[in-house]
């Protein structure tokens, strides 16, 4: 049985969205040196481990490796690489809200997966309460199947962002757009999929 794992396309289909519905907003990079590198709408992807964009007047992809930028910003999106304590490896979240002291942030990443030219995706969200020491405080993490497990966790991502970004009300404007009751829990996924950046005043 053959596999193949694409572990950026739903960040692909996120960016997507936004740009395009603020089309007339810059898109860049800016990275570890300080850098400011603008992009042409639309072409900020994600691989395993580097970031890939294209500039004006190239026709060649270029990448930066996620530990060498700093963050992108991508109409009002922010997405920024983190290495959070205890995990293995640095991975690139968009940041949905930020306090003095804490940051939300979360990823939605599709796996593909093909046998028998039948070509099967899962997406697995991931949302997390970090504070300035990128130290997990609360997590949250569920997949597109509809399991009554899976179900359980996604029920348990609004309780979360209220309990620690209730003084934060432009984020939880923007949650109770997607907190709805739901048989499946499908409905909060799509708070993933307008992950405008929020700074918390």
């Amino acid at each position: 049985m053959k596999s193949s794992f694409l572990f950026y396309n739903n960040y692909y289909l996120l960016i997507v969205f936004f740009s395009m519905s603020i089309y007339s907003q810059t898109n860049f990079i800016v990275d570890k040196k300080g850098n400011k590198i603008i992009v042409k709408d639309n072409t900020i992807n994600l691989s395993q481990r580097s970031i890939l964009y294209s500039i004006e007047k190239s026709m060649w992809e270029k990448n930066l490796r996620l530990d060498d930028f700093e963050y992108a910003s991508i109409g009002k999106a922010i997405l920024k690489p983190f290495k959070l304590t205890g995990k293995r490896k640095t991975q690139a979240y968009f940041v949905f809200a930020e306090k003095k002291d804490k940051k939300l942030i979360g990823s939605a990443i599709t796996v593909t997966s093909t046998a028998y030219k039948v070509s099967i995706s899962r997406t697995f969200y991931s949302m997390y309460v970090i504070d300035n020491d990128n130290n997990i405080i609360e997590e949250v993490g569920f997949n597109s199947h509809t399991k009554s497990n899976e179900i359980d966790d996604k029920v348990k991502l609004a309780p979360m962002v209220r309990k620690y970004f209730s003084d934060c009300p432009q984020i939880i404007e923007e949650l109770n757009k997607y907190d709805f009751p739901d048989v499946n829990g499908f409905g909060i996924t799509g708070f993933f999929n307008n992950p405008a950046y929020i700074k918390c005043e």
